[in-house]
């Protein structure tokens, strides 16, 4: 195929690692490694959001902090990385593709023109969270190229518009997430947990549930991580890591991963763990679904139950045969099922059939 000039928009400056914006990292590093030119654009501004600083102001700030190019992420050295006062033509150089991601810059790419290249839109979660739904369900009406990370986004745009938008999966990278303790050698009572201080993260629901199964096995070692500062609220014998670097053995270490979210796009926690060889308990909502099987590849939770959590992970602990023939079979699926070779070939198959549109 020839090699395209690709432009990512993001919604702004990413300072600190973010699900969505780590995937378009990702796509940028493996397009760029394909031969494509890749320039990636963080907007200040962005349509229907209102803010009382200023927009000069804001520019110099991140000037200030050098926050052009992600330091949580290895951004290919020959990609561009640039932040904007907004997503127009006067800021956005002309090439062969463009594609955004949050439902905002949906608007803004819609607006650019033609020049600009084939206008593809990246859904990765229903982002409802912050209101103005109307607008956020009108953008996948927009003439724009609509791709998805989920079959369950798949369907709600389809609900929505008429129209089932392209279905691209998030993959793990197998050279990164890996198993290199197998699942019968772990710490049975040993559990792994991302922290948040999102609301839709849950994790007030898994922190209670921890504590009840501590009192019922004393010699549980609980292990949580995050971008955050350690919670004063922890008990002192819970394991907090603040931005682990060495997220993988982490991983490795434990029997088991325990996600309570409530809402999610497509989950990179649990699967990163699946690779790794983690029992997986997550929340049966859309953002798991397409790598968690109830009772095959992980055990399913209610949303905000803190006893239905305390009874699946208890059950887990008290079955070993059950938690080693969950952790290979989830770890089997990651590993053939979700490659990120598969997924952006996917993207480039779009790209092209975009154009030609």
């Amino acid at each position: 195929m020839s090699f395209l000039k690709i432009n990512i928009v993001l919604p702004f400056p990413v300072t600190k690692p973010v699900g969505g914006a780590k995937i378009m990292y990702e796509y940028a590093n493996r397009l760029s490694l394909s031969g494509h030119k890749v320039s990636i654009f963080h907007s200040i501004k962005r349509p229907f959001k209102k803010s009382n600083t200023p927009l000069w102001y804001k520019q110099l700030l991140f000037k200030i902090r050098n926050v052009s190019r992600p330091k949580w992420f290895p951004l290919n050295e020959n990609i561009s990385s640039k932040i904007v006062p907004e997503i127009s033509d006067k800021y956005i150089p002309d090439a062969d593709v463009i594609i955004g991601t949050w439902w905002q810059m949906t608007y803004a790419i819609n607006n650019l023109s033609k020049s600009k290249g084939a206008k593809f839109n990246l859904i990765q979660d229903y982002e409802n969270w912050k209101g103005q739904v109307d607008k956020v369900d009108a953008s996948y009406s927009l003439p724009i190229n609509h791709l998805v990370i989920a079959k369950y986004l798949q369907n709600l745009v389809e609900e929505k518009t008429g129209i089932a938008p392209t279905h691209i999966p998030n993959a793990i990278d197998s050279k990164v997430f890996f198993q290199t303790i197998s699942p019968e050698d772990r710490n049975p009572q040993s559990i792994i947990m991302m922290y948040s201080e999102e609301e839709r993260k849950g994790t007030s629901y898994g922190i209670a549930a921890l504590k009840k199964l501590k009192e019922i096995y004393p010699s549980l070692k609980v292990t949580l991580f995050g971008v955050y500062k350690k919670p004063e609220q922890l008990p002192p014998d819970f394991i907090y890591y603040q931005r682990p670097a060495n997220l993988r053995e982490l991983y490795n270490e434990s029997a088991i991963f325990l996600t309570p979210s409530i809402g999610e796009g497509w989950a990179l926690p649990p699967a990163e763990a699946m690779a790794c060889g983690c029992a997986v308990v997550c929340t049966n909502i859309g953002g798991h679904l397409d790598y968690a099987t109830d009772g095959e590849t992980a055990i399913l939770i209610e949303p905000k139950n803190t006893e239905d959590i305390y009874e699946k992970v208890k059950k887990l602990l008290d079955d070993n045969e059950l938690r080693i023939r969950m952790a290979k079979n989830g770890a089997q699926l990651i590993s053939t099922s979700f490659s990120w070779e598969k997924s952006v070939k996917k993207m480039e198959e779009c790209f092209n059939v975009g154009r030609e549109g």
